[in-house]
């Protein structure tokens, strides 16, 4: 930890943030090792799950006031380009995903913009609130908007236990879908049943799986979250329904990965990628927990001086949801 000068004044519309939490994802360990390089801006403040309070707004800010409650997105935007009208501000060329090639949460303050941020009430605490947009709403994304999943289908949530996974978890049972959680950790199967998985498959790291899946799943499974990527792609695509959805969220190395073009061409299976959350997502997401039909899973809640100990935690899978920091 280190000492850094106060962030300047808000302009036009940034807002100045007190945090109260923020997430420790995997994406922090990706960036902090080098496996993320693409636009990595050194030295840098890490983390992008932020949420706290507004305690200063620039002039343009119009949907907020000094006292909010809020937790932000991955990234901001530029709000003009093309992807951002047609509400596809994931993907925006010109965007800042803090904690990558912007400042990020794993400090007292932050200066975001406001596309970036949104009001949480009272009922969801600071340490819920942050890891919404990532940890749950890239998960909604991933499964009802990009996998567009039915009621009735069958979803596969590949590392169920972790804290994007078990928050697919419940977002498949919110959708509607039977809900398999794969994990390689048996400590972390009653969790997954508890966050609402049908059925949980635990296997052993490097063996084939595919038919554990099968037997719980005969004609195969409609849509594979999947948010390990390369440790689990080859029993998770063969166990694709005819017409399966493949949405790759995560990759957890740089290893590649190769398949025979004519396993999605003889079963009309589809391979899709899914980036992050929306803003309008992670307001959906936040009306959700409102209900009670999200629960954000924490593991644990640590000060900012024990950051080295939760990215040594994450990267060992010593984890069931999310591990948040608190400055």
């Amino acid at each position: 930890m280190r000492d850094l000068p106060d962030p300047r004044p808000p302009e036009r519309d940034q807002l100045l943030v007190r945090v109260r939490a923020c997430g420790v994802c995997y994406h922090d360990l990706l960036v902090r090792e080098g496996i993320y390089r693409h636009l990595v801006n050194m030295p840098l403040v890490p983390g992008h799950e932020i949420a706290g309070d507004v305690v200063a707004i620039g002039p343009e800010v119009g949907r907020m006031c000094v006292g909010d409650r809020v937790t932000s997105t991955n990234r901001e935007t530029c709000g003009q380009c093309d992807l951002c009208r047609t509400g596809q501000e994931g993907i925006c060329p010109n965007q800042h995903f803090f904690g990558h090639n912007g400042p990020g949460g794993y400090a007292g303050y932050a200066l975001l913009r406001e596309n970036a941020l949104s009001v949480v009430p009272t009922s969801i605490s600071a340490e819920q609130a942050c890891v919404l947009s990532c940890a749950v709403g890239t998960e909604l994304h991933a499964i009802r908007d990009v996998g567009q999943v039915r009621a009735g289908e069958t979803v596969l949530v590949t590392g169920a236990g972790g804290g994007l996974g078990i928050h697919g978890v419940q977002v498949g049972r919110v959708c509607g879908a039977f809900v398999i959680g794969l994990t390689s950790s048996a400590a972390k199967a009653d969790a997954i049943r508890a966050a609402g998985a049908d059925e949980v498959v635990v296997f052993e790291r490097g063996r084939r799986f595919d038919d554990l899946i099968r037997s719980l799943a005969p004609a195969g499974v409609d849509v594979v979250c999947d948010n390990v990527g390369e440790p689990v792609f080859d029993s998770c695509f063969r166990t694709l329904a005819f017409g399966g959805r493949y949405v790759f969220v995560g990759q957890l190395n740089d290893r590649r990965i190769s398949f025979n073009p004519a396993w999605p061409l003889l079963r009309n299976t589809q391979l899709r990628g899914s980036n992050s959350s929306t803003r309008k997502e992670l307001d959906e997401v936040i009306k959700l927990t409102t209900a009670g039909r999200i629960r954000p899973v924490l593991d644990a809640v640590l000060p900012l001086a024990e950051a080295a100990e939760a990215h040594r935690r994450v990267a060992a899978a010593d984890v069931t949801g999310r591990i948040v920091l608190v400055p």
